[in-house]
């Protein structure tokens, strides 16, 4: 039985009645919403999408070599191919452009870390 169904089955009929199930419907709405945790930001998201294309196991090495080919993707498409602008190997960073943020330079370690995250979170 639904907390609505009980409600109405329960209290008296009335203007009151009615108030509270429409407090209820709109609370319930409102706990649906809501997420447990946070919310992974657009490059943890983009790294999830990008690693279960991923052949394999999943290494460092080969989510760079993936973020390479983004790179090219976007260099040869436009920026609506991949966020992902540079991978530099020689000064370990990525260039990346986040949706609200702009262009930003992520080292490897953040990407390792932000792998590291993604491969926990990914049958989530």
């Amino acid at each position: 039985m639904s907390i609505s169904r009980y409600i109405e089955t329960s209290l008296p009929p009335g203007p009151e009645r009615d108030q509270i199930i429409g407090l209820v419907n709109l609370g319930l709405s409102f706990q649906q919403q809501q997420n447990k945790g946070r919310r992974p930001g657009p490059l943890k998201a983009y790294l999830l999408k990008l690693i279960q294309k991923i052949d394999g196991p999943v290494s460092f090495d080969r989510l760079l070599e993936e973020l390479e080919l983004e790179a090219v993707r976007r260099d040869m498409h436009g920026t609506a191919a991949s966020p992902i602008e540079q991978v530099n190997r020689v000064w370990a960073i990525v260039t990346y452009h986040h949706p609200r943020n702009g262009r930003q330079q992520l080292t490897f370690k953040t990407i390792r870390n932000k792998l590291t995250w993604c491969k926990l979170n990914q049958n989530k």
